[in-house]
C-alpha cells in the first residue's frame, strides 16, 4: 500500500487523542499519509479532513488519476475507502483541464442536470442565472 508522505507519528497521535470520538475513530482507521481508492468511483484519493458527522473529505488529483480537474469531495463514507498502491509506471495520470476549462465543464454539467430536471447547484447554474 502506498505511503504518500512521512508523518510525524507523535504529532499525529497527539492530534488524534485530542479529537471528538467520531473523528478519533475514523482517524485511527484512515491515516492521512496513505493513498486510498474510492470503491464507488475507483479513483485514488488522499485524505483532506475528517468531519464530525462521520464522513471524510478527500482530494482527487491528477497526481494519482487521469481526471478532468482536481477537486475536493466531501461527504464520503469512510467505508468507501480502501488503501491502494500508486499508479503503475505506464498508467496515464494528470489533469486534463486548466482552471478556465474546468469552470466551463462544471457549468455545462450543471446546465445538463437542470435540463434533465435533476437536483443541481442553482446558484452556479447558467440556465437559472444566464450570464448578463
Amino acid at each position: 500500500m502506498a505511503k504518500v508522505f512521512e508523518l510525524d507519528e507523535a504529532a499525529w497521535q497527539e492530534w488524534v487523542d485530542s479529537r471528538p470520538a467520531v473523528v478519533k475513530g475514523i482517524a485511527e482507521r484512515l491515516r492521512p499519509d496513505k493513498l486510498y481508492r474510492m470503491k464507488s468511483t475507483r479513483q485514488r484519493v488522499t485524505m483532506h479532513s475528517i468531519n464530525e458527522n462521520g464522513t471524510v473529505t478527500v482530494d482527487v488529483t491528477g497526481r494519482f488519476n487521469l481526471i478532468d480537474f482536481d477537486r475536493q469531495v466531501f461527504g464520503i463514507d469512510p467505508d468507501d475507502l480502501e488503501e491502494c498502491d500508486l499508479p503503475t509506471a505506464g498508467e496515464s495520470v494528470g489533469t486534463l483541464c486548466n482552471e478556465e476549462e474546468a469552470d466551463a465543464l462544471i457549468a455545462s454539467r450543471i446546465a445538463m442536470l437542470h435540463r434533465e430536471g435533476k437536483q443541481h447547484n442553482e446558484a452556479l447554474c447558467p440556465v437559472c442565472h444566464p450570464p448578463q
